[in-house]
């Protein structure tokens, strides 16, 4: 699972800022207790984390800076076999920063163990890069680096290291330097990077969620009942899949018309339901693996009402069995206001801010992290819409308007 995330003069990011799903006294049971412990108490982690923000604040940065890890951690030793290799995007409102190094960090949960990972690198080579492991609950430094300098203390990773070491180039990181030499202790590590992190987008990879979904509901007929489920129940007039369509090797959906069905062509369904049956087929298989997904605009993707069933999703321990995490970015103010009985969508502690300071670049913050922090019954949703936890566009109303008529005079 994922714990932390840090990362400094990357995207709109110029500073170190920290993106945690540690729970914290706020949370009002969502949170997983996982057998980790953090200045000598349990751990707990949340299923699901909410980015707001106004537009161009750095919310999707947010999502992006994770994806620009994970790449490195995956290509960087095919980087020598690319004429230009695009190894870290530095914050560019300032000029000083091309020249400054790019710093990446991840705390993960594997298995029971908390590990610590991260690198910093510029336009031409890693510049440190570290691995601390705490089977125990005492820290054991694996490998720290220092450029061309690999050093490991102790015996807490075995087998042929110096000779690793001797195989990683100066541009290339030593973590994935060892996968490709199938080092049994780091391959935990790196196969998290390469199976989390699908970043589900509404303009950019829509198509390829598409096919994935519908190649999965081909090849297999469990999986092809739980999106047949998930999609009649969504109330979009569908009542399953075309059998005839499927042995054809076909995905066509039956439509609830009067008394009896219609058969339409994928292509002619609405965007709502595309957008709905996209979804599924990574959610589906977030469940299955307990993996992390990063879904960006979550609101431009699905009605309010579906986005809150798919928080509930996650946050539901039958549903959610095997830890899968999702962290989304939105507009949609109605996921924070309370329900009748005063529950939430959202915990106060899963809800973050993405702000731009003075210099555009990005902060970002927990409501848990305001004081006073939001009370127990508080509507968060007005609170946010008044500006009170920032994350807002600074318009005043009207403002627009008479700057478009005087625009257009």
């Amino acid at each position: 699972m994922l714990l932390n995330f840090r990362l400094a003069n990357v995207l709109s990011f110029r500073d170190d800022q920290r993106l945690s799903l540690i729970a914290t006294e706020l949370n009002d049971g969502t949170a997983r207790p996982i057998p980790v412990r953090e200045g000598g108490r349990p751990v707990s982690v949340v299923p699901i984390l909410g980015i707001y923000g106004a537009n161009a604040s750095g919310k999707t940065n947010t999502l992006a800076g994770l994806r620009l890890m994970r790449q490195a951690v995956l290509h960087s030793v095919a980087w020598i076999s690319q004429e230009k290799p695009i190894r870290r995007i530095p914050f560019a409102l300032d000029p000083t920063c091309a020249d400054d190094d790019s710093f990446f960090e991840v705390d993960l949960e594997l298995a029971g163990v908390r590990y610590t990972y991260g690198f910093e690198l510029d336009d031409e080579r890693v510049q440190a890069e570290w691995l601390h492991a705490y089977p125990k609950g005492r820290r054991q430094i694996w490998f720290d680096r220092d450029g061309d300098d690999i050093r490991f203390a102790g015996e807490g990773l075995r087998g042929e290291k110096q000779d690793l070491a001797r195989k990683t180039r100066p541009d290339s990181l030593f973590l994935t330097v060892a996968a490709e030499w199938n080092n049994e202790q780091l391959l935990p590590v790196f196969e998290w990077f390469r199976d989390n992190l699908w970043l589900i987008s509404p303009e950019q990879d829509l198509p390829q969620r598409q096919e994935f979904t519908k190649a999965r509901a081909l090849d297999d007929e469990r999986f092809r009942d739980q999106v047949g489920r998930l999609l009649t129940r969504a109330d979009l007039g569908i009542v399953g899949f075309d059998e005839d369509a499927l042995e054809r090797g076909d995905v066509r959906l039956l439509h609830r018309a009067g008394d009896h069905t219609v058969s339409l062509d994928f292509t002619h369904e609405s965007m709502g339901t595309r957008a709905w049956f996209a979804m599924l087929g990574p959610l589906l298989e977030a469940f299955k693996r307990g993996t992390t997904v990063l879904v960006d605009e979550l609101d431009a993707s699905l009605h309010p009402t579906l986005a809150a069933e798919v928080i509930r999703m996650f946050e539901d321990p039958e549903v959610n069995a095997h830890g899968a995490q999702m962290v989304f970015t939105t507009h949609d103010a109605s996921l924070l206001r309370p329900l009748a009985g005063g529950e939430r969508i959202l915990d106060r502690d899963v809800v973050w801010m993405a702000e731009k300071d003075a210099r555009g670049a990005t902060e970002l913050y927990p409501l848990s992290s305001l004081r006073p922090p939001p009370r127990p019954n508080e509507n968060l949703e007005r609170g946010w819409l008044l500006g009170r936890f920032g994350g807002v566009p600074r318009v005043a109303p009207g403002e627009l308007a008479r700057e478009a008529g005087e625009a257009l005079a």
